[in-house]
């Protein structure tokens, strides 16, 4: 196969790399990467970045790490802002409506039955003909997202898939949101375009920021975008890269961050062929890659199911010393919390966890209550007399300092 050579860098994009870089080492005390020997040094590909914690400082600190220059997929209520969307159009972003930007308010409310008419959807006081058409969504419940096939009259639509909602959650009547069709032609295209030039594109797939320690579902567009390219060019092979973006206390300045490139993963033709077909083999060979997408981030990323689980591990994470005369790097204290996440994961409902679990809970709130950190713990084990030198020297500085510290 002949090998593709990606176009030259252009100097506003090297200019606006280096302000990226700049600007992260300001909100950042240390930035590492890790991985870089997995992204493509030529050819198309795709970036997959996650999790979306802020748009703007992710966008920052990954454009300023990233060794090829790429297009990035962009909300288009970000692309018409002052400032973050004069950025886009410089670097020629591509901009994108989404679905959850355009949801209006459903007239009336709606009716729907799993158990004995699980494709149909009734309304009350509801004008279907009027505000839905098919293909769009219907949102209501706890965000229980139905794809409308078919609207038959003012008060009965039918949908695509069924969703077995469970008993304790059914209502009588749902207030309910219309989420319209977005025909993404001339944004696939233009991603088409790009990558059969040999460019890189950049996607935040989780469509959304959030502060979750879990990563939000992978939306489908870097799927789509993927096979559809490789559809329209049979010459294409484009290589999916997972991106990991892992803070240290991201509500804190001068904090750390860890962007970890992970191992790129590949479609086979044999998919591409599936997803022509359109209908439900496009999509079984779209989830199929969603999923390899899920599971490509659990190698870059440490995810959670809630906050107190995330304390839990990094706990642990500290308490477990591999390296007893020297500190880890910020690398390994990432690649320590994956690992103990996946654990985690994998061993969630052994009683064994359970215990350790509860024990470690119970260490932290000790720590909170005496006001220390537990790398100071292993330095309570002194003598009387050692604590009372310490005690000493410590209040003769601190008198030494405030008198230097005293108005004249």
């Amino acid at each position: 196969m002949k090998k593709r050579t990606p176009p030259p860098t252009s100097l506003t994009y090297t200019v606006f790399q280096n302000t990226f870089k700049a600007i992260s080492h300001i909100f950042f005390r240390e930035v590492k990467v890790t991985g870089l020997h997995n992204v493509p040094t030529d050819g198309p590909c795709i970036f997959i970045v996650g999790p979306h914690a802020n748009q703007f400082v992710d966008g920052v600190v990954f454009f300023g790490v990233n060794p090829r220059p790429s297009y990035a997929i962009m909300a288009a209520v970000s692309y018409h802002r002052p400032l973050i969307g004069h950025v886009g159009k410089i670097l020629n972003a591509i901009p994108v409506v989404r679905p959850q930007d355009v949801v209006i308010r459903g007239t009336g409310h709606v009716i729907y039955d799993p158990d004995t008419a699980p494709h149909t959807i009734r309304g009350v006081g509801t004008q279907f003909t009027k505000d839905i058409h098919s293909r769009d969504f219907l949102i209501f419940g706890r965000n229980y997202k139905f794809h409308v096939h078919e609207v038959l009259s003012d008060t009965e639509c039918t949908v695509t898939h069924a969703i077995a909602i469970p008993v304790d959650e059914r209502q009588d009547q749902y207030s309910y949101k219309i989420a319209p069709h977005i025909d993404q032609t001339t944004v696939y295209n233009e991603v088409n375009s790009y990558l059969n030039n040999n460019e890189c594109i950049t996607i935040f797939p989780e469509g959304g920021s959030h502060d979750r320690t879990d990563m939000l579902p992978l939306k489908a567009g870097f799927a789509v975008m993927a096979l559809g390219a490789m559809a329209e060019y049979p010459d294409l092979t484009i290589p999916i890269v997972p991106v990991g973006m892992n803070y240290f206390h991201p509500d804190r300045f001068r904090s750390r961050a860890v962007v970890s490139f992970g191992q790129p993963f590949t479609i086979e033709r044999a998919d591409v062929e599936q997803f022509q077909l359109g209908g439900q083999h496009k999509r079984d060979v779209v989830t199929r890659l969603l999923d390899k997408g899920d599971e490509a981030f659990k190698t870059v990323t440490t995810s959670a199911p809630d906050m107190e689980t995330m304390m839990v591990i990094q706990a642990v994470r500290r308490l477990y010393m591999p390296f007893r005369h020297s500190r880890p790097t910020i690398d390994q204290v990432v690649q320590m919390n994956q690992n103990f996440g996946n654990g985690w994961q994998k061993l969630k409902d052994d009683p064994e966890l359970h215990t350790l679990s509860r024990k470690v809970k119970m260490y932290n709130d000790m720590l909170m209550y005496f006001g220390i950190r537990d790398r100071q713990v292993g330095h309570l084990d002194m003598t009387p007399f050692r604590a009372f030198r310490i005690l000493v020297r410590r209040l003769v500085t601190l008198g030494f300092l405030a008198g230097l510290g005293a108005p004249a």
